[in-house]
Parts: structure tokens; sequence; C-alpha cells
């Protein structure tokens, strides 16, 4: 079955959640990958993350992540 790879340049962020607590959320530089045209990717943050600590996973994922990707299988 072939397959089908869409990418993304991307940059992660924190945001505070309506409860409060940390996530993390993927934003897409470029609208390339039509499976996630209307869609917002995320991670929750563990409760007890500070938010420094999240900040510098953020950095990090900035400075060593090139894209996002995604792989669909075509009928």
């Amino acid at each position: 079955m072939p397959e089908k790879t869409d990418r993304s340049n991307c940059r992660f962020v924190v945001k505070q959640t309506e409860g409060g607590k940390s996530a993390l959320i993927v934003n897409l530089y470029q609208d390339t990958i039509p499976s996630l045209k209307n869609a917002v990717i995320g991670f929750d943050l563990l409760g007890g993350l500070r938010p420094e600590a999240a900040r510098q996973l953020v950095d990090a994922m900035n400075e060593n992540i090139l894209d996002l990707f995604v792989t669909v299988k075509q009928p």
C-alpha cells in the first residue's frame, strides 16, 4: 500500500488550559498537511511541572525539532 507524507515546519508554545494546567501546543507555520487543517495538536503537561521547566522544555524542542510530519496510507 503506497504512503503519502506531508510535512510542515512548526514551533512549540506553552499555553495555560482552562483548568490552570500547562499544555504544550504545536503551531504549524504552513497549511501543508491537509489532515490537520482544522486540528490543534497539543500535549497536557504534568500538573507539578513548574512554568520555568515547561518553557525550558519548549525551548529545547524548538531548538532541536525541524518539522512535524504525517504519513497516511493511500488506498
